[in-house]
């Protein structure tokens, strides 16, 4: 399969064909009613590749948060809810260690690591308050329990 390169920044919109580029690389979504097939797209400007992973990590970030929000705001919630939150800012993170670390730049990759723990902080925190409110409740039981006849 061939691959090219449409440089519009030239005056003529020259396309050059190349082998192998190094850059970002995605599938792009299948539209029925557009008239060319796209496979792969690869885009080699550092600019874009950081806004669109930052586009999508942002939509990663928005499901965990609102997850992390449930479980906050619930006072019923169990600590197999705040593992699965913890389960999910783990697998954003690694995504973004594992796939994203070599495109995005440092800054912007410690800034989305932060918001990361600030999340896996909280839920931490969530599961402590859980699990003293199981200890209290269970020790007014046996409180009760201990002096029937």
């Amino acid at each position: 399969m061939a691959s090219y390169l449409i440089n519009k920044g030239h005056h003529d919109d020259s396309v050059v064909r190349l082998e192998s580029t190094d850059g970002y690389k995605f599938k792009p979504k299948v539209q029925k009613d557009k008239y060319i097939k796209v496979n792969e797209v690869t885009i080699v400007d550092r600019k874009m590749i950081d806004q669109i992973l930052s586009v999508k990590f942002d939509k990663s970030f928005k499901r965990v948060v609102a997850m992390a929000l449930a479980v906050i705001n619930d006072e019923e919630s169990d600590e197999t809810a705040c593992e699965v939150v913890l389960d999910e800012v783990e697998l954003v993170r690694q995504v973004l260690l594992n796939r994203y670390q070599k495109f995005l730049n440092y800054e912007k990759e410690q800034l989305f690591l932060k918001k990361l723990r600030l999340i896996e902080n909280e839920m931490r925190v969530k599961q402590v308050k859980i699990k003293q409110k199981a200890m209290y409740l269970e020790a007014q039981e046996e409180k009760t329990q201990g002096r029937s006849r």
